[in-house]
């Protein structure tokens, strides 16, 4: 199926899709297997029914060749994690010596970035950049879960990651702390029957919708994630500190997050769950957007944090609120573009199609690459000579822009909240990921369906900025109040400190 034909497709049957899983989730059985199930998560990028289903895809397989395959792949890999975690622990015990000068009472759960920590010498947490000094300066104690990033293969690694941790100042807990011999018992146990519990779901096949299901669930089965194992038993560990009171995660509400919440509710109902969702978010990230059946379900935060008014969602059992744009300040910072001569190619982190973007610009000049940060330039070769790379700051590259092409970055918001024209090269592989919304399209943004569409698109939209300034300024400014959040420091102290201390 084209792009443009996968587009339609998706804007018709969207909600027939979503009407489908949600009657699942709300017959089955609520536990752990089912609350990290890849096909009920509607995560588009480890699940195969959504793609299968939009881009109508009736091939059909033997479903008992298919589960052996499947379940075999995933015992070859969670195994293989499973010894790995297990070395993990031993480094941790014998590595990592700091004695924490706080209670376990506020937890900030997000990412330990180990390859970066380990690159520079010093542990920097820049996801929640600009929280840490207003905690220090309102002598607010916290403690820090990381969830460690970058291990890959070789576990040793973390060897001087944890050296430097403890020579940072801030108080640190890790889920190896808190491990026992029981706990490796029952993950080996959830690991052995997780297959043979995801066939508790299979549909009877009224209809080519069920079948497809039923594809995709034994298909799936070699995505389950095996952090989503691990952060349910450290969840009910967390669930056993008497001293815990509130938790801030950052969240894509993914099974990692579900699988943890749901242990921690499911053991101890005093404890907050404030899920954090400081980023730029997209329609078809489906898994994202928190409602009221994960609440019923137990595997949903309490409440969610947004990054703009945008993304207010309406539920009855999870509270939406604003939070703070804590890695978008230059959004508010930005003085305009200050000469419209280059046009600036986004790197995506999805590798497939940022390499289709390459291959859809060969019609365009003065063209500067923004590679990706978590992705090896390496990978796409040589690039074509009217490409240029760069690795200057993207708001520095704004300031010479007369156009942004992009795929699966959040960055295209920034840019139109800045008053530079998107083009969006649509995906060829799966559904689209764009970060705008119908506001402003034809006008600031647009989207290309194929190659030849990019030249057309490209001439239209600037001819649009140059006889329409006041506009794309109208525009520019509309995104920047419903997509951002100032990152104050009256902001922060409101969702970290002040709602704290109130509720005492």
């Amino acid at each position: 199926m084209k792009p443009k034909e996968l587009e339609k497709s998706y804007r018709k049957k969207k909600h027939t899709y979503h009407a489908y899983i949600d009657n699942i989730k709300k017959r089955c059985k609520w536990d752990i297997y089912n609350i990290i199930n890849a096909t009920l998560v509607k995560n588009p990028y480890t699940s195969t029914f959504l793609k299968r289903f939009f881009t109508e895809d009736y091939q059909r397989f033997n479903k008992v060749v298919l589960f052996f395959k499947s379940t075999a792949q995933y015992y070859v890999k969670n195994f293989y994690l499973f010894v790995s975690y297990f070395v993990v622990l031993i480094i941790y015990k014998i590595y990592y010596k700091k004695t924490r000068k706080y209670d376990v009472s506020t937890i900030i759960d997000i990412f330990g970035l180990v390859d970066k920590t380990n690159q520079s010498g010093k542990f920097n947490e820049n996801y929640l950049a600009g929280v840490y000094e207003v905690f220090e300066k309102h002598k607010h104690s916290y403690t820090m879960l990381l969830r460690l990033y970058g291990i890959g293969k070789n576990p040793f690694k973390l060897k001087r990651f944890f050296e430097i941790l403890n020579e940072d100042k801030r108080d640190f807990i890790f889920e190896y702390e808190l491990l026992s011999l029981f706990d490796f018992v029952n993950l080996l146990k959830m690991i052995m029957v997780y297959p043979f519990k995801t066939l508790r779901l299979l549909q009877q096949e009224k209809n080519e919708m069920d079948r497809l299901f039923n594809l995709s669930l034994i298909e799936d089965i070699r995505y389950c994630s095996f952090d989503s194992f691990t952060r349910y038993l450290l969840g009910k560990n967390l669930a056993q500190v008497d001293t815990l009171k509130k938790v801030y995660s950052w969240s894509e509400f993914q099974v990692v997050e579900r699988s943890f919440n749901f242990a921690i509710r499911n053991n101890k109902k005093n404890v907050k769950l404030n899920a954090l969702q400081f980023y730029l978010n997209y329609e078809t990230y489906f898994c994202a957007f928190v409602d009221d059946l994960d609440s019923e379900m137990l595997s949903a935060p309490h409440k969610v944090y947004v990054n703009g008014k945008y993304y207010l969602q309406d539920r009855k059992k999870v509270e939406y609120d604003l939070g703070v744009s804590l890695r978008y300040k230059n959004v508010f910072l930005f003085q305009g573009v200050k000469e419209e001569k280059n046009t600036i190619l986004l790197g995506s982190y999805i590798e497939n199609d940022t390499k289709y973007i390459i291959e859809s610009v060969g019609c365009l000049d003065n063209i500067i690459f923004k590679n990706h940060p978590a992705v090896d330039i390496k990978k796409f070769g040589k690039l074509p000579k009217n490409i240029m790379i760069s690795n200057e700051s993207i708001y520095k590259l704004f300031e010479n822009a007369k156009i942004v092409i992009g795929t699966a970055s959040g960055t295209a918001v920034e840019a139109v909240a800045c008053g530079v024209s998107v083009i969006i090269i649509a995906s060829r592989d799966n559904l689209t990921v764009n970060p705008l919304v119908e506001y402003g399209k034809g006008k600031i943004w647009d989207i290309a369906f194929s190659k030849d569409e990019v030249e057309i698109i490209y001439n239209k939209l600037l001819e649009y900025r140059s006889n329409n300034q006041e506009e794309i300024q109208k525009i520019a400014l509309w995104y920047k109040e419903n997509f951002f959040v100032e990152p104050s420091e009256e902001r922060i102290v409101e969702i970290f400190i002040r709602e704290e201390r109130d509720a005492k």
